[in-house]
């Protein structure tokens, strides 16, 4: 932002102040966030035998699940990277968990009298191991994180060394990257350059366990190159959309929101064709308070009814599994004219709509790029 650094906006602010104000308020967001996952969230879930246990305090029974999780698991897949100046530092996934290990510096360290006292590593958790690792329990649920369990065994990765420290990080990339439409000759090569600047921007935050040390501190915030603005120090679990998870729990219907199901409209008859219904005078829907079924209904059956000459649809987002697309695409085989605007700059759904377009593209559809 140094182009327009000292210009002010309508709210009398200037770039860098703006952000300023950005890290203040989302500061405040954070430590409440862990203030009512700690003394609300958590605390209620006990209360009906849902808990996240500590292994260095815990049954033996557990003791013995645990390591062999880990053994079984964890340890032939995942893998910890040593860090070393000479090289570039590993490019690590935005707003994925991560432990850095510091470990005292090996024996041809001290041949360098100007060498740090100490090495780094640093383990990417990924999303192939599940992030909650469920533990025996004699009633309810008891459950550990990954990272948790992989730190209670993590000599394990580094026999014969002595470790110092481990704690969990987690950074965000900055993914606000523009695409000027008019200026790209290919908007989907273009958007694809996009992704792949977004998976190497810079950091624009880093969370890091509250008990990381002033050593461990130092070299991520160098590592990172990050500010003191944009450092948050996180008492609690990294990352909490774990919880979805435990939502996800069979058994405990009665600790969930009722559910709100769209309602089915009553001039559409379910075994009616859809374009009788359309015939009989225009449908308005509301959604998501009424079913978005009669829509999916209305271009599956469009595309396998022989009087349906051509298809004209927009796309903006769409599910990873998408009864739309999938009709589109078998329109198009059975040779039916099929014309659909992909939005490509979807906001973090760019990938999967790039998918969706080739896809397309391959059965036959006639794909536009554009806004």
């Amino acid at each position: 932002y140094r182009r327009n650094s000292m210009v002010r906006d309508a709210s009398g602010l200037t770039v860098g102040e703006q952000l300023l104000a950005v890290a203040h308020r989302c500061e405040i967001f954070t430590k409440r966030q862990y203030k009512t996952l700690s003394d609300s969230l958590e605390p209620l879930l006990a209360e009906h035998d849902i808990r996240r246990i500590d292994l260095n305090d815990c049954s033996d029974r557990c003791q013995d699940a645990a390591e062999r999780r880990f053994q079984n698991d964890v340890l032939a897949v995942i893998s910890p990277q040593a860090i070393f100046e000479e090289r570039p530092f590993p490019l690590l996934q935005g707003l994925g968990v991560h432990l850095c290990i510091r470990l005292k510096a090996g024996k041809n360290s001290g041949d360098d009298p100007n060498a740090s006292p100490w090495d780094f590593a640093v383990i990417p958790l990924g999303r192939t191991v599940p992030r909650v690792v469920l533990m025996p329990s004699d009633r309810g649920h008891s459950y550990v994180l990954l990272e948790d369990l992989i730190k209670h065994f993590i000599s394990e990765f580094f026999p014969g060394r002595e470790i110092v420290e481990c704690i969990a990080f987690r950074i965000t990339r900055n993914a606000d990257i523009e695409l000027q439409e008019d200026a790209a000759a290919d908007l989907m090569v273009g958007m694809e350059e996009v992704l792949e600047s977004r998976r190497q921007s810079r950091v624009t935050r880093l969370e890091y366990s509250h008990d990381a040390s002033d050593a461990m501190l130092a070299f991520l915030s160098e590592k990172m190159q990050v500010r003191g603005q944009d450092l948050y120090p996180i008492s609690g679990p990294l990352d909490l959309s774990y919880l979805f998870t435990l939502h996800g729990l069979e058994g405990f219907d009665a600790l969930r929101n009722d559910a709100w199901p769209p309602q089915r409209i009553p001039r559409i008859e379910p075994t009616e064709n859809m374009f009788s219904s359309i015939s009989r005078g225009d449908i308005l829907l509301l959604h998501p308070y009424e079913s978005f079924d009669p829509v999916v209904r209305l271009i599956e059956e469009a595309a396998i009814d022989p009087d349906v000459l051509a298809i004209k649809q927009v796309l903006y987002r769409t599910s990873r599994n998408s009864p739309i697309v999938s009709a589109l695409k078998r329109a198009a085989k059975k040779g039916k004219y099929v014309s659909v605007i992909v939005e490509l700059k979807a906001r973090f759904d760019e990938a999967r709509n790039i998918e969706w377009a080739r896809e397309m593209e391959q059965s036959g559809v006639q794909v536009i790029y554009g806004i």
